[in-house]
């Protein structure tokens, strides 16, 4: 419903233009004259039409337009623009999601609780002593045949925390919010930590009880470290109820199942580590905020919890906790000055930097950890573990590279990173964690020897053999194009090319016998001409990874 001022010949003709630029079909504009105003009735698909054509209508020209009209069409018509430009709502698949696990795993379950959760499908039951995840339909879908393993159609992956990632992506978004880098980049913090600095001690006390592993030799050592690591990662991170506050974030999935395990009566008896209140009433929170929750549970008598009580049936049941006091995360602000704080050898620094300095939002800050910069109470506010890379934007602060890297990305380098897509940035995830957890070890034992970060193996020539066979499966599942996403860089190359780089380092031949295949060498070339500042890769004042291993090979 329209003034006459809004259809002077001017205006219809902007309005028009616009809607048949807006492509939509059909669309119809009739202009009538009842009494003293005019009205625009349009066809199908027309309104949205006009949404699209005056959003991209010049700021003076929609000023004029939009003053013309009264109060309450004027309201109406804003608000549809909004509607309009709102992302639009999660897409559900044709078929329900499988997550291929088994109910102990802790690994599996948090994927498996969030796929119910959102709605978007269930486990999928794979019997792991009879091989199943050795056959040829399994190894299509994950060639590294490790639970948990998702299946969305045509579209598969693994590795628990980028399952997580890509379920919160496409179904249940405010569990990881995309559109708010610095939370995002605090629960990939907490996942990332988790992993790399508790998990592993986790795996000395409550695997054994399992049966998952053999016992340490000293239980009340591991007990210890285990229960040290936890209390650091819940005092940086657990401020709040959640990790995010008051909010559930895909951070609590990733974590609750293992300090449900630990706090199982079996487990504290068998192993006699005792969680702590604020672990306890953690894991509590979650249970009475998620109800698939219930799937830690009872599992047809392999859920974690009857799968414990099977290994301790007379562990008697635990005291209640004591009740926690919520805080909340800190206020942050970034400031669009990123600093990676780092040294220029470090390759999980390197890729960091890049990504900085090729966004246009900053670059790497010497943190010289010969003279122990990194263990400063300052450093340590920011980063507990005292690694590099930490990146610092402002107030917040965040370390571990894959993370930074995703900060980085969703805050100043979308394209590196595209939401829009959850199946890229599925595979990207995907290949990043592969990485990390299927080929660096195998890397350390090669590069960082020549680089004098570790002692040589027992055998350099099997260590070179395995890093080969290693390099193998990570390219032929992930570089099928140019690069990981295909023809367009993403941060999964920001994150392996650093380390390939030094791998096919003349120095590194020449020390260890180890030399990259060729599809490698064509890669990280590659993504050196179409990354400027990857010239950090060659030189950084006598300390960039090429110039350290040329040294090196001089030794």
């Amino acid at each position: 419903d329209f003034p006459p001022s809004a259809c002077r010949p001017n205006a219809k003709r902007a309005l028009t233009s616009r809607l048949r630029s807006s492509g939509c079909s059909p669309w119809r504009v009739l202009i009538r004259r009842p009494s003293s105003r005019h009205f625009l009735a349009m066809g199908s698909g027309a309104s949205k039409g006009l949404c699209t054509a005056i959003a991209a209508t010049g700021d003076e020209e929609l000023k004029d337009l939009m003053l013309a009209l009264p109060e309450a069409e004027r309201n109406k018509l804003l608000s549809s623009i909004v509607k309009a430009k709102a992302p639009p709502p999660p897409k559900k698949s044709a078929e329900p999601v499988k997550v291929f696990a088994v109910p102990p795993s802790q690994n599996a379950v948090g994927p498996v609780m969030l796929a119910m959760d959102s709605g978007a499908g269930a486990m999928e039951f794979i019997d792991l002593q009879s091989g199943a995840q050795l056959k040829p339909e399994f190894l299509a879908l994950n060639p590294y045949h490790h639970v948990p393993t998702l299946q969305d159609g045509d579209f598969s992956m693994g590795e628990g925390t980028a399952i997580l990632r890509y379920l919160a992506i496409k179904f249940k978004p405010e569990y990881y919010p995309v559109s708010d880098p610095t939370t995002c980049g605090r629960i990939d913090y907490a996942m990332d930590t988790f992993s790399n600095e508790v998990y592993s001690k986790h795996t000395s006390v409550v695997y054994p009880v399992m049966g998952f592993s053999a016992p340490p030799e000293d239980k009340e050592a591991a007990a210890k470290a285990y229960g040290d690591a936890i209390d650091t990662w819940t005092k940086h991170f657990l401020q709040g109820k959640f990790v995010c506050g008051d909010k559930l974030s895909i951070a609590d999935f990733k974590v609750v199942p293992f300090f449900f395990a630990a706090m199982q009566p079996a487990c504290v008896k068998l192993s006699g580590f005792k969680p702590s209140d604020r672990t306890r009433v953690y894991v509590d929170d979650f249970c009475a905020a998620v109800a698939a929750c219930g799937f830690m549970k009872e599992s047809g008598g392999f859920a974690i919890a009857e799968f414990m009580a099977s290994k301790g049936p007379d562990a008697e049941k635990l005291d209640a906790p004591a009740a926690a006091t919520y805080g909340a995360p800190p206020e942050v602000k970034s400031e669009g000055k990123v600093k990676i704080l780092g040294m220029p050898p470090s390759q999980g620094v390197a890729g960091a930097a890049m990504l900085a300095m090729d966004a246009g939002a900053g670059e790497m800050e010497m943190c010289d950890l010969m003279s122990g910069a990194h263990k400063t109470p300052e450093f340590l506010a920011m980063n507990p573990w005292h690694h590099v890379p930490t990146l610092k934007d402002g107030t917040f602060a965040m370390g571990e590279s894959c993370a930074v890297l995703r900060y980085v990305a969703l805050k100043y380098k979308p394209e590196y990173y595209p939401v829009a897509d959850p199946a890229s940035c599925g595979k990207i995830d995907f290949a990043m964690d592969s990485f990390g957890s299927e080929v660096y070890k195998k890397h350390v034992d090669v590069v960082y020897v020549t680089m004098g970060f570790s002692g040589p193996p027992a055998d350099q020539d099997a260590a070179n053999k395995a890093y080969t066979e290693a390099l193998d499966v990570w390219a032929t599942l992930f570089l099928k194009g140019k690069f990981v996403t295909g023809d367009k860089i993403s941060i999964a190359d920001f994150k392996a090319v650093p380390f390939l780089f030094a791998a096919m380092q003349p120095g590194v031949e020449k020390k260890t016998g180890f030399k990259v295949a060729d599809r490698i060498k064509t890669y990280c070339e590659d993504f050196m001409a179409a990354v400027p500042s990857s010239t950090f890769l060659k030189e950084a004042g006598g300390f960039s990874i090429a110039e350290m291993i040329a040294k090196k090979a001089e030794e």
